[in-house]
């Protein structure tokens, strides 16, 4: 029985990456922050640590624990990460900085290093190509916010060490039950507004959560080392058509509003000012704006596809039914 070690296992992914690492009968230990909610982790009866990725000696003493505990580690999916903060060195210290420190330090505590599944984002490459070629692993990486910097630096640091074999994984907008970002959307959609923000043709990807944590578990039990890959279901959608899908599956008539991206920029100025003072990083700031801003956000998972017969099980139709499902049942719309 293989075991793996899985960061930021109390987050919308880190959830989704628990439950398909127990389906495929796999050793489990997950790790999260002090401050996060991990009931549902403590009703799995799985082992919980809560590692110094801030402290790189006192890493490797807590690695070095785990591996004579466990019997050794085959594998360690590193999902933890921050999407949104105040802060642009805060995106570097969590993405980058404690990247760098969990891929060192588990080259101090093992002498046979396991895998290690770094979880980075398309935004590390920034938006694609005004002719719609959709962005392939050797794109010419541009990101454009402080997460999508972050998240590349990180990658650089991971590729340039040749001691821990890793493979790096690009998802695309992921969503599903727990996610808490598209819910706004859906949720101004529930109440009758369709509202888009700039153009409603810019072009995106998406991968249903199940699918992303269904190929991050075969990555790291694979022989696989050594690669990237971008991660998608690998269609196209609209914006329009993404709202289209929202509203079927809401079966909601709704008033339909485009703000100029000026406006946008506007709204994302005072919503930041707001979270400031509230102590709160909001979903829409002017970092997030750059990416609005961009038409081109397309996927190609055709590596992937080829490589090792990724077939993705959920269409957007298809998840976000089942989404948005699961958020009336949870009562969160």
């Amino acid at each position: 029985m293989k075991t793996l070690l899985i960061t930021g296992a109390s987050g919308f992914v880190g959830h989704e990456l628990v439950n398909q690492a127990l389906q495929n009968n796999l050793r489990l230990i997950v790790s999260a922050r002090e401050s996060s909610d991990i009931e549902f982790l403590k009703e799995l009866n799985i082992p919980i640590v809560f590692l110094s990725l801030s402290d790189p000696e006192k890493l490797v003493d807590e690695l070095r624990d785990l591996n004579e505990d466990y019997n050794g580690i085959d594998a360690v999916i590193h999902n933890a990460g921050l999407t949104q903060s105040f802060k642009s060195e805060s995106y570097y210290k969590i993405n980058t900085e404690f990247t760098y420190n969990l891929i060192t330090a588990l080259g101090l505590a093992f002498t046979a290093p396991p895998k290690f599944v770094f979880v980075s984002s398309l935004a590390a490459l920034g938006s694609g190509y005004s002719n719609l070629q959709p962005i392939a692993e050797d794109h010419l990486p541009k990101p454009l916010t402080h997460y999508g910097k972050s998240k590349l630096k990180a990658e650089e640091l991971i590729i340039a060490q040749n001691k821990i074999p890793w493979i790096i994984v690009r998802p695309t907008a992921v969503y599903g039950p727990h996610e808490k970002n598209l819910l706004t959307m859906i949720k101004t959609i529930n109440s009758g507004f369709e509202i888009y923000l700039g153009s409603i043709d810019q072009m995106l990807s998406f991968i249903h959560v199940k699918d992303l944590a269904r190929i991050i578990i075969e990555l790291s039990t694979s022989t696989i080392k050594q690669e990237t890959y971008n991660l998608s279901d690998g269609e196209a959608y609209t914006v329009l058509r993404l709202n289209q899908i929202v509203k079927s599956a809401l079966n909601r008539a709704t008033k339909t509003f485009v703000l100029p991206l000026i406006l946008v920029r506007t709204i994302a100025f005072f919503t930041e000012l707001v979270g400031r003072i509230k102590g709160k990083a909001p979903i829409l700031n002017l970092d997030k704006v750059k990416e609005l801003e961009q038409f081109n956000w397309l996927c190609d998972n055709r590596k992937i596809k080829n490589e090792i017969d990724f077939n993705p099980e959920y269409t957007l139709e298809k998840g976000m039914k089942m989404t948005i499902k699961w958020y009336k049942e949870n009562e969160w719309i």
